[in-house]
Protein backbone atom coordinates (compact mmCIF):
# COMPACT_ATOMS: atom_id res chain seq x y z
CA UNK A 1 0.00 0.00 0.00
CA UNK A 2 2.85 2.38 0.86
CA UNK A 3 4.42 1.74 -2.55
CA UNK A 4 1.11 2.47 -4.23
CA UNK A 5 0.83 5.90 -2.59
CA UNK A 6 4.47 6.65 -3.39
CA UNK A 7 3.81 5.91 -7.06
CA UNK A 8 0.68 8.09 -7.01
CA UNK A 9 2.70 10.88 -5.38
CA UNK A 10 5.43 10.64 -7.99
CA UNK A 11 2.90 10.65 -10.84
CA UNK A 12 1.14 13.65 -9.34
CA UNK A 13 4.43 15.55 -9.04
CA UNK A 14 5.27 14.72 -12.65
CA UNK A 15 1.83 15.93 -13.70
CA UNK A 16 2.34 19.23 -11.88
CA UNK A 17 5.74 19.72 -13.50
CA UNK A 18 4.35 19.00 -16.97
CA UNK A 19 1.38 21.29 -16.33
CA UNK A 20 3.62 24.16 -15.24
CA UNK A 21 5.95 23.68 -18.22
CA UNK A 22 3.00 23.61 -20.61
CA UNK A 23 1.75 27.00 -19.39
CA UNK A 24 5.00 28.54 -20.67
CA UNK A 25 5.13 26.76 -24.02
CA UNK A 26 4.38 28.71 -27.20
CA UNK A 27 3.72 26.76 -30.39
CA UNK A 28 3.87 28.21 -33.87
CA UNK A 29 1.47 26.22 -36.03
CA UNK A 30 2.21 26.57 -39.74
CA UNK A 31 -0.30 25.60 -42.39
CA UNK A 32 -0.85 26.10 -46.09
CA UNK A 33 -4.45 26.94 -46.93
CA UNK A 34 -5.72 26.51 -50.48
CA UNK A 35 -8.35 29.04 -51.60
CA UNK A 36 -10.21 28.57 -54.87
CA UNK A 37 -10.82 32.28 -55.39
CA UNK A 38 -7.48 33.66 -54.23
CA UNK A 39 -6.03 36.00 -56.88
CA UNK A 40 -2.73 34.84 -58.33
CA UNK A 41 -1.05 38.01 -57.01
CA UNK A 42 -1.65 36.73 -53.48
CA UNK A 43 -0.25 33.25 -54.09
CA UNK A 44 2.15 32.61 -51.21
CA UNK A 45 0.68 35.41 -49.07
CA UNK A 46 1.54 35.02 -45.38
CA UNK A 47 -0.89 35.71 -42.54
CA UNK A 48 0.00 35.50 -38.84
CA UNK A 49 -2.96 34.96 -36.50
CA UNK A 50 -2.81 35.80 -32.78
CA UNK A 51 -5.86 35.19 -30.61
CA UNK A 52 -7.19 35.23 -27.04
CA UNK A 53 -4.22 36.66 -25.16
CA UNK A 54 -6.22 37.80 -22.12
CA UNK A 55 -3.91 38.33 -19.13
CA UNK A 56 -1.28 35.85 -20.24
CA UNK A 57 2.20 37.12 -21.01
CA UNK A 58 4.71 35.32 -23.20
CA UNK A 59 7.67 37.22 -21.86
CA UNK A 60 7.57 40.85 -20.78
CA UNK A 61 5.04 42.69 -22.96
CA UNK A 62 4.70 39.46 -24.97
CA UNK A 63 8.16 39.83 -26.44
CA UNK A 64 8.32 36.11 -27.27
CA UNK A 65 5.40 36.57 -29.66
CA UNK A 66 6.98 39.69 -31.15
CA UNK A 67 10.30 37.90 -31.65
CA UNK A 68 8.60 34.99 -33.39
CA UNK A 69 6.64 37.38 -35.62
CA UNK A 70 9.90 39.07 -36.60
CA UNK A 71 11.33 35.69 -37.62
CA UNK A 72 8.22 34.69 -39.60
CA UNK A 73 7.96 38.00 -41.54
CA UNK A 74 4.21 37.82 -42.32
CA UNK A 75 2.55 40.07 -44.88
CA UNK A 76 -0.17 40.92 -42.36
CA UNK A 77 -0.90 40.16 -38.70
CA UNK A 78 -4.47 39.57 -37.50
CA UNK A 79 -5.66 39.48 -33.89
CA UNK A 80 -8.97 37.63 -33.67
CA UNK A 81 -10.40 38.97 -30.40
CA UNK A 82 -9.81 38.92 -26.65
CA UNK A 83 -6.58 40.86 -26.88
CA UNK A 84 -7.38 41.88 -23.29
CA UNK A 85 -9.61 40.59 -20.49
CA UNK A 86 -12.88 42.22 -19.48
CA UNK A 87 -11.63 43.40 -16.10
CA UNK A 88 -8.32 44.90 -17.30
CA UNK A 89 -7.78 48.62 -16.78
CA UNK A 90 -4.09 49.14 -17.49
CA UNK A 91 -3.20 48.68 -21.16
CA UNK A 92 0.40 49.93 -21.06
CA UNK A 93 1.86 46.54 -21.99
CA UNK A 94 -0.78 46.08 -24.68
CA UNK A 95 0.19 49.43 -26.23
CA UNK A 96 3.86 48.41 -26.40
CA UNK A 97 2.97 44.98 -27.78
CA UNK A 98 0.83 46.46 -30.58
CA UNK A 99 3.50 49.05 -31.38
CA UNK A 100 6.12 46.33 -31.83
CA UNK A 101 3.82 44.19 -33.98
CA UNK A 102 3.04 47.18 -36.19
CA UNK A 103 6.75 47.58 -36.93
CA UNK A 104 6.70 44.10 -38.46
CA UNK A 105 3.59 44.22 -40.67
CA UNK A 106 0.14 45.84 -40.91
CA UNK A 107 -2.01 44.70 -37.98
CA UNK A 108 -5.79 44.19 -38.08
CA UNK A 109 -8.03 43.30 -35.13
CA UNK A 110 -11.62 42.19 -34.61
CA UNK A 111 -13.51 42.37 -31.33
CA UNK A 112 -13.93 39.45 -28.95
CA UNK A 113 -16.45 39.03 -26.17
CA UNK A 114 -14.03 40.41 -23.58
CA UNK A 115 -13.63 43.69 -25.48
CA UNK A 116 -17.41 43.88 -25.80
CA UNK A 117 -17.67 43.48 -22.00
CA UNK A 118 -15.35 46.39 -21.21
CA UNK A 119 -16.97 49.43 -19.50
CA UNK A 120 -17.45 52.30 -22.00
CA UNK A 121 -14.61 54.41 -20.61
CA UNK A 122 -12.17 51.50 -20.59
CA UNK A 123 -13.27 50.43 -24.07
CA UNK A 124 -12.60 53.91 -25.50
CA UNK A 125 -9.21 53.91 -23.79
CA UNK A 126 -8.39 50.66 -25.60
CA UNK A 127 -9.59 52.13 -28.91
CA UNK A 128 -7.25 55.09 -28.48
CA UNK A 129 -4.32 52.75 -27.83
CA UNK A 130 -5.12 50.75 -30.97
CA UNK A 131 -5.34 53.91 -33.09
CA UNK A 132 -2.14 55.37 -31.65
CA UNK A 133 -0.27 52.14 -32.37
CA UNK A 134 -1.14 52.37 -36.06
CA UNK A 135 -3.12 49.12 -35.95
CA UNK A 136 -6.58 48.84 -37.48
CA UNK A 137 -9.70 47.72 -35.60
CA UNK A 138 -12.26 46.19 -37.96
CA UNK A 139 -15.44 46.77 -35.97
CA UNK A 140 -17.99 45.48 -38.49
CA UNK A 141 -15.74 47.05 -41.08
CA UNK A 142 -13.52 46.04 -43.97
CA UNK A 143 -10.35 46.99 -45.78
CA UNK A 144 -9.12 46.10 -49.24
CA UNK A 145 -5.59 44.88 -49.74
CA UNK A 146 -4.59 45.69 -53.27
CA UNK A 147 -1.97 44.41 -55.62
CA UNK A 148 -3.04 44.06 -59.25
CA UNK A 149 -6.09 42.29 -57.79
CA UNK A 150 -7.92 42.74 -54.50
CA UNK A 151 -8.15 40.76 -51.26
CA UNK A 152 -10.98 41.77 -48.91
CA UNK A 153 -10.31 41.66 -45.16
CA UNK A 154 -13.39 41.94 -42.94
CA UNK A 155 -13.92 42.06 -39.18
CA UNK A 156 -17.28 40.94 -37.75
CA UNK A 157 -17.99 42.13 -34.21
CA UNK A 158 -21.11 40.06 -33.53
CA UNK A 159 -22.70 41.34 -30.30
CA UNK A 160 -22.65 40.74 -26.56
CA UNK A 161 -25.89 38.74 -26.58
CA UNK A 162 -24.41 35.88 -28.65
CA UNK A 163 -21.99 35.27 -25.76
CA UNK A 164 -24.13 36.02 -22.67
CA UNK A 165 -27.87 36.38 -22.17
CA UNK A 166 -29.53 39.23 -20.27
CA UNK A 167 -29.01 37.30 -17.01
CA UNK A 168 -25.29 36.97 -17.78
CA UNK A 169 -25.78 33.26 -18.34
CA UNK A 170 -25.63 30.96 -21.35
CA UNK A 171 -29.15 29.55 -21.58
CA UNK A 172 -30.78 32.03 -23.97
CA UNK A 173 -28.04 33.21 -26.27
CA UNK A 174 -29.00 35.20 -29.35
CA UNK A 175 -28.46 33.62 -32.74
CA UNK A 176 -26.26 35.37 -35.27
CA UNK A 177 -27.98 35.57 -38.65
CA UNK A 178 -27.05 35.97 -42.28
CA UNK A 179 -29.31 39.04 -42.44
CA UNK A 180 -27.41 40.68 -39.59
CA UNK A 181 -24.00 39.89 -41.05
CA UNK A 182 -25.05 41.21 -44.46
CA UNK A 183 -26.57 44.37 -42.97
CA UNK A 184 -23.55 45.16 -40.83
CA UNK A 185 -20.84 44.37 -43.38
CA UNK A 186 -22.64 44.37 -46.75
CA UNK A 187 -22.57 41.52 -49.28
CA UNK A 188 -19.29 39.78 -49.92
CA UNK A 189 -16.87 41.19 -52.48
CA UNK A 190 -13.71 39.71 -53.95
CA UNK A 191 -11.82 36.90 -52.23
CA UNK A 192 -12.57 37.45 -48.54
CA UNK A 193 -10.85 36.71 -45.24
CA UNK A 194 -13.35 37.15 -42.41
CA UNK A 195 -12.11 37.77 -38.87
CA UNK A 196 -14.83 36.54 -36.51
CA UNK A 197 -14.00 35.75 -32.90
CA UNK A 198 -16.81 33.22 -32.42
CA UNK A 199 -16.51 30.08 -34.59
CA UNK A 200 -19.95 28.65 -33.77
CA UNK A 201 -21.58 30.48 -36.70
CA UNK A 202 -19.67 28.79 -39.51
CA UNK A 203 -22.92 28.07 -41.33
CA UNK A 204 -23.67 31.82 -41.40
CA UNK A 205 -20.16 32.75 -42.52
CA UNK A 206 -20.39 30.12 -45.28
CA UNK A 207 -23.82 31.30 -46.43
CA UNK A 208 -22.44 34.84 -46.60
CA UNK A 209 -19.63 33.54 -48.82
CA UNK A 210 -16.41 34.03 -46.83
CA UNK A 211 -13.48 32.20 -48.40
CA UNK A 212 -11.50 31.94 -45.17
CA UNK A 213 -12.66 32.61 -41.60
CA UNK A 214 -10.17 33.10 -38.78
CA UNK A 215 -11.60 32.58 -35.28
CA UNK A 216 -10.65 31.89 -31.68
CA UNK A 217 -12.75 32.08 -28.50
CA UNK A 218 -12.79 28.36 -27.58
CA UNK A 219 -9.19 28.24 -26.27
CA UNK A 220 -8.79 24.85 -27.92
CA UNK A 221 -11.44 23.44 -25.61
CA UNK A 222 -9.28 24.25 -22.55
CA UNK A 223 -8.40 20.55 -22.11
CA UNK A 224 -7.53 18.49 -25.21
CA UNK A 225 -8.40 14.80 -24.98
CA UNK A 226 -6.52 12.40 -27.29
CA UNK A 227 -8.66 11.25 -30.27
CA UNK A 228 -11.56 13.40 -28.96
CA UNK A 229 -10.50 17.05 -29.10
CA UNK A 230 -11.55 20.00 -26.97
CA UNK A 231 -13.42 19.33 -23.75
CA UNK A 232 -15.17 22.59 -22.84
CA UNK A 233 -16.17 25.89 -24.45
CA UNK A 234 -16.45 29.25 -22.65
CA UNK A 235 -20.24 28.75 -22.80
CA UNK A 236 -19.81 25.71 -20.53
CA UNK A 237 -20.66 23.36 -23.38
CA UNK A 238 -18.87 20.02 -23.45
CA UNK A 239 -17.10 18.84 -26.60
CA UNK A 240 -17.67 21.98 -28.72
CA UNK A 241 -18.10 21.32 -32.42
CA UNK A 242 -15.34 23.74 -33.38
CA UNK A 243 -12.47 23.88 -30.90
CA UNK A 244 -9.16 24.08 -32.80
CA UNK A 245 -7.87 23.55 -36.31
CA UNK A 246 -9.26 23.71 -39.84
CA UNK A 247 -12.93 23.14 -40.67
CA UNK A 248 -14.82 23.46 -43.94
CA UNK A 249 -18.43 24.06 -44.97
CA UNK A 250 -19.22 24.30 -48.69
CA UNK A 251 -16.51 26.60 -50.14
CA UNK A 252 -15.71 28.29 -46.80
CA UNK A 253 -12.75 27.22 -44.71
CA UNK A 254 -12.43 28.24 -41.06
CA UNK A 255 -9.35 28.00 -38.87
CA UNK A 256 -9.92 28.15 -35.11
CA UNK A 257 -6.85 29.14 -33.12
CA UNK A 258 -6.26 27.58 -29.72
CA UNK A 259 -5.06 31.02 -28.63
CA UNK A 260 -2.68 32.15 -25.92
CA UNK A 261 -4.47 32.80 -22.65
CA UNK A 262 -6.28 30.91 -19.90
CA UNK A 263 -5.11 27.78 -18.12
CA UNK A 264 -4.95 24.74 -20.37
CA UNK A 265 -4.05 21.07 -20.34
CA UNK A 266 -2.57 19.08 -23.25
CA UNK A 267 -3.24 22.26 -25.18
CA UNK A 268 -0.22 24.62 -25.30
CA UNK A 269 -0.58 28.28 -26.24
CA UNK A 270 -0.18 28.90 -29.95
CA UNK A 271 0.09 31.42 -32.75
CA UNK A 272 -0.83 30.43 -36.30
CA UNK A 273 1.10 31.14 -39.49
CA UNK A 274 -0.73 30.59 -42.78
CA UNK A 275 0.54 30.49 -46.32
CA UNK A 276 -2.30 31.14 -48.77
CA UNK A 277 -2.17 29.31 -52.08
CA UNK A 278 -4.41 30.04 -55.05
CA UNK A 279 -4.09 26.62 -56.65
CA UNK A 280 -6.90 24.11 -56.25
CA UNK A 281 -4.55 21.15 -56.72
CA UNK A 282 -3.41 18.82 -53.96
CA UNK A 283 -6.72 19.16 -52.13
CA UNK A 284 -6.05 15.87 -50.44
CA UNK A 285 -3.19 17.56 -48.57
CA UNK A 286 -5.34 20.17 -46.89
CA UNK A 287 -5.40 18.42 -43.55
CA UNK A 288 -1.93 16.93 -43.82
CA UNK A 289 0.36 19.94 -44.24
CA UNK A 290 0.25 21.39 -40.73
CA UNK A 291 3.45 21.50 -38.70
CA UNK A 292 4.51 23.31 -35.56
CA UNK A 293 7.55 24.57 -33.75
CA UNK A 294 7.98 25.00 -29.98
CA UNK A 295 9.43 28.13 -28.43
Amino acid sequence: MKLFFEIIGILFCLFLICFCVEQRLLLTRKKTIYLENLPADFDGYHVLQISDIHYKKMGKQNRRIVKKAQQLKPDIIVITGDLVSRDEKNFDDTAIFLHHLRQIAPVYLCLGNHELDLPPGTYHKLLQIIRKSGCHLLDNASVTIRKNKTLWLVGASLCHSVYRDKNHGFRNLEKYTLEKLTKEIHPKHYCTILLAHNPFFLDIYAAWGADLVLSGHIHGGIVRLPFVGGLLSPERKFFPKYSKGLYQQTQTQMYVSGGIGKLRLLNPSEINFFTLECTSSHKEEKNENECFTIE
